[in-house]
């Protein structure tokens, strides 16, 4: 399965949409199909991706270089505030499947799936065309740290506050918002995360106390820590707002930008956030003050605890990528993805099967030691494509494999015991040959050996286009000769 995921992210604009990406790419990563996710960004950008496959690339001054990337996609996935709807209506024709995250009804969106994870968002009034919809909170893409988050205890007294304004801090809240912290709860710590794109890091560090611990660039795992350990924190009302209400962390939060403000009422309507504060707003300090003294309540903190929890659970990623994969099935009830290293002992157990044995090139039963050398050498091959068809729950249908020589490749394909006689071997050599023949331009006929006795493989073969062509000896046995020519119409 090629996935592709298309979007951008800057020092300056933030890179709240990256990392909402990078969650759906460790969702699919879950489920061993791994992405590569096309970024218009800076350095900033590439040091968050640096685990999984991507290629920076502006897209949107050379449009044509990612078309050519992204073709021939099996699902593609944007997430974007700059691409108007002309590269939406492009981006659909490269990929079987195209899906679009929106926040706030941002353009009039081509035929596709409409993921918005905003708060309330089963309520804002999209058109209900050829679209689908996957709207509300339990569709946020939140990163994979925070997808099985343990429950808070609520401690009697506040004894830290954090204070987290992404990677960015584009308004440069958090040096007011600490001196404000120090002048009026100086007996309470503060953490201080510390963005890579901060400009004001020497100022916090002149501020801070002997009561303030910063933390710079932390990993999301230390960023869950910090908010499951800190009594309340203060946020501005974007991506991380998310990440706190998985975590129960009784929040302040701050719109600093003007797409933060539906965020933080539809927070606010549903208990979460005791106000609703802007940036602009002169009195945003004292509104934050004032919400700490009434968060001292620890009953109170238990409510907004239990409404966070209870509106986002962090299983928005895994829900999105079981609805892609379950669409990616509707035709055919299957989907193919490369084999990896964690699958070689299930196509052992599969390679030993009686039947495939007695139908294989050789038919002698293979061992472990043997088959491990095998598979990891083959996965690794670039001339050996090796693919695995599952179905929209991962259950293992089976294998179709093609080894490319020059201009052709030979194929061999084998079937889990429990999917034999439905009818899947014959869509899986083809869609396994269209997928060859589409991706690589250079072959221009598939090759099956097929032993003459094997009427159920041959007959897959033959509706699957292939023609007999002779036969040929090997290993001292008669093999029947399928092919399958490229269509060149």
């Amino acid at each position: 399965m090629n996935v592709s995921i298309v979007t951008e992210g800057f020092e300056n604009t933030g890179h709240g949409h990256i990392t909402r990406c990078l969650s759906l790419y460790q969702a699919f990563a879950e489920r061993k199909i791994y992405p590569t996710i096309y970024v218009n960004g800076d350095k900033h950008s590439q040091s968050l991706l640096i685990n999984c496959q991507h290629e920076i690339i502006d897209w949107l001054t050379h449009p044509a270089k990612l078309f050519k990337e992204i073709n021939n996609s099996d699902i593609l996935i944007i997430d974007s505030y700059l691409a108007g709807k002309e590269y939406y209506n492009n981006f659909i024709k490269l990929a079987d499947l195209s899906l679009f995250i929106d926040d706030n009804l941002r353009i009039d969106y081509p035929d596709g799936i409409i993921v918005n994870g905003t708060i309330n968002a089963e309520t804002f009034p999209y058109k209900k065309n050829n679209n689908q919809f996957l709207l509300g909170a339990k569709y946020i893409p939140i990163r994979k740290e925070f997808w099985d988050t343990p429950p808070r205890k609520i401690n009697k007294d506040v004894t830290s506050i954090l204070i987290t304004f992404g990677g960015q801090d584009i308004r440069n809240l958090t040096p007011l918002i600490l001196n404000s912290l120090n002048e009026n709860f100086p007996d309470t710590h503060k953490n201080v995360i510390i963005g890579s794109g901060f400009k004001c890091v020497e100022q916090i560090e002149k501020i801070k106390d002997g009561k303030t611990n910063l933390y710079y660039s932390p990993t999301a795992e230390t960023i869950k820590e910090l908010m499951l350990t800190s009594d309340i924190a203060i946020t501005a009302a974007g991506q991380t707002l998310y990440e706190l209400a998985v975590t129960g962390t009784p929040t302040i939060a701050i719109a600093v930008a003007d797409n933060q403000i539906n965020n933080i009422k539809e927070w606010k309507n549903k208990g979460f956030l005791l106000d609703i504060i802007l940036h602009s707003d002169r009195f945003y300090l004292k509104k934050i003050n004032d919400d700490l003294k009434k968060l001292e309540n620890p009953s109170l903190r238990k409510k907004l605890s239990k409404i966070g929890r209870d509106n986002v659970d962090g299983q928005g990623p895994r829900r999105i990528i079981n609805h892609l994969i379950e669409k990616s099935c509707e035709t055919n009830g299957f989907y193919l993805r490369k084999a990896v290293e964690s699958d070689s002992s299930m196509v052992f157990k599969l390679s030993n099967d009686l039947t495939v044995r007695q139908n294989s090139i050789n038919t002698r039963p293979i061992e472990w030691e043997e088959h491990q050398e095998w598979f990891s050498r083959k996965i690794s091959q670039k001339d050996y494509l090796f693919y695995l068809a599952l179905d929209k729950k991962d259950n293992f249908i089976g294998q179709i494999r093609f080894e490319i020589e020059n201009d052709y490749a030979v194929t061999s394909i084998s079937i889990s015991g429990e999917f034999r006689g439905k009818g899947l071997s014959k869509k899986i050599i083809k869609t396994g040959c269209s997928k060859i023949f589409t991706e690589h331009h250079s072959i221009k006929k598939i090759i099956a050996y097929i032993r003459p006795e094997n009427n159920v493989s041959i007959n897959s073969f033959t509706s699957s286009g292939f023609t007999l062509v002779g036969d040929e000896l090997i290993n001292g046995h008669i093999f029947m000769k399928y092919i399958l020519e490229r269509d060149e119409k």
